[in-house]
């Protein structure tokens, strides 16, 4: 009987203290994705980053046209064209296209590298707006809600943090 007794007591007091304990801990789980596809600031860097990079997407695409219209002249002359005129158009096909994978990839790792840029500066301003309403509501843990297999309405916090991300964004504007 002592034995049970003194395994009644162990749980009894690891039930009390575990109910105490999700008594005071305040826990919110935020959705990054929905962050991402609802802020007015990820929308903004988006716009930032297509406006920055057009012109050389529209560069591209214009080599590109060039090099089809060499290719599409080649095809359709072929048989009139010297061999001196057929070896010299395929010489600069191939350089133009080469130049194109070159332009391409060096395209694509700016516009990486700029994109990883824009996502900092917003993480950054997340962390500042969920830090303070962490603060603000005395939350003890805000977690990601890929790391959760289940989230309640009730501790999901991504609202308020849109809300004051976008509510950030708008007294910047009319400061302006």
């Amino acid at each position: 009987m002592n034995k049970v007794s003194k395994i009644l007591v162990a749980l009894l007091l690891s039930l009390s203290s575990l109910s105490y304990a999700a008594e005071i801990t305040k826990i919110g789980i935020l959705n990054v994705q929905e962050l991402v596809g609802k802020a007015v600031q990820a929308e903004e860097a988006g716009k930032r980053l297509e406006k920055e990079f057009q012109a050389r997407k529209d560069g591209l695409f214009k080599k590109q046209e060039e090099a089809q219209k060499k290719h599409d002249k080649l095809q359709r002359d072929k048989d009139v064209l010297s061999d001196s005129e057929k070896n010299k158009l395929e010489k600069e096909i191939t350089k133009a296209r080469q130049d194109l994978r070159h332009q391409e990839e060096e395209l694509r790792n700016d516009f990486m590298s700029r994109q990883q840029e824009e996502q900092e500066a917003f993480f950054k301003v997340v962390k500042e707006v969920v830090n303070q309403i962490a603060k603000d509501e005395q939350y003890d843990l805000i977690l990601s809600s890929e790391l959760a297999v289940f989230v309640a309405d009730k501790v999901d916090v991504t609202t308020i943090v849109l809300a004051k991300l976008n509510s950030a964004k708008a007294s910047d504007s009319k400061k302006k």
